[in-house]
C-alpha cells in the first residue's frame, strides 16, 4: 500500500510517502509563504526518491486543519485536485490529531498557537482516536488546563501516515474540506464594517 499525506496547515510545510513499508520525508523550512511554490515540486523529489510516479500512490490524505487558512487551501485542493484526476481515494486528518499522535496521558489537551494569545485545541481520551472537545481556547484558559501538549515542532512524517493508515482501514474516505475554528480576519474585518447594516 502506497500512502501520499501532507500537511500544509503550518509554517514548515511536510509530506510524508509510504512505498509499502519505507518511508520517505519531506519536511520544509519554516516559511508558509512557500507552501504554493514548493507543494508540487517537494512531492515530485519524493516520488523521485522513492522510484514511483504519482500514478502508484494508492491512497492520499491531507491535514484539513486547523491552521494558516491560506496553507490549508494549498493542501485540500491541491490533494483533491490528484486523487480526481487518478480515481483514488482520500482520508482527512486533523493537524490536532497529528499532535496527540503517540501521546500515553488518560486525558490531555493538544494545543496550537492561532495568535493574539488564543489557541486551538483538543481534548483527548487515552485509547480513543476522536477528540472528546475541540475549538478554541484563550492562554489563560489552557494555562488552566492539565497535561497540555504545545504544538512547537513541524509535524511527525511518521504520524502522518500511521494515522492515514487507520484511517483508510477504517474506510475513513472523503472529499477533503478546510477545518476552521475561527473565521479569517478578512471574514472578522468584513463582519465588523457590516454589523451597522444587519442592525447590531
Amino acid at each position: 500500500m502506497n500512502i501520499l499525506a501532507v500537511d500544509t496547515s503550518s509554517d514548515n510545510m511536510t509530506i510524508a510517502l509510504c512505498v509499502e513499508e519505507e518511508m520517505f520525508s519531506y519536511i520544509g523550512e519554516a516559511q508558509s509563504k512557500k507552501h504554493n511554490s514548493m507543494f508540487l515540486q517537494a512531492i515530485d523529489q519524493l516520488l523521485d526518491e522513492a522510484k514511483i510516479t504519482i500514478n502508484d500512490v494508492d491512497y492520499f490524505a491531507c491535514v484539513v486543519g486547523p491552521g494558516s487558512f491560506t496553507g490549508i487551501r494549498i493542501g485540500v485542493s491541491g490533494i483533491n485536485a490528484l486523487a480526481f484526476a487518478l480515481g483514488k481515494k482520500c482520508v482527512a486528518i486533523t493537524s490536532l490529531e497529528e499532535l496527540a499522535y503517540g501521546k500515553k496521558f488518560d486525558d490531555f489537551y493538544c494545543a496550537i498557537d492561532c495568535r493574539h494569545d488564543n489557541f486551538y485545541y483538543a481534548r483527548f481520551l487515552s485509547g480513543k482516536r476522536h477528540p472528546i472537545e475541540m475549538g478554541e481556547i484563550t492562554l489563560d484558559e489552557l494555562r488552566s488546563k492539565e497535561n497540555v501538549i504545545y504544538k512547537n515542532s513541524p509535524s511527525n512524517p511518521i504520524a502522518l501516515i500511521e494515522i492515514a493508515k487507520v484511517k483508510i482501514n477504517e474506510g475513513e474516505f472523503e472529499k477533503l474540506s478546510p477545518l476552521y475554528l475561527k473565521k479569517s480576519q478578512a471574514e472578522r474585518e468584513y463582519d465588523n464594517k457590516n454589523m451597522d447594516k444587519i442592525g447590531y
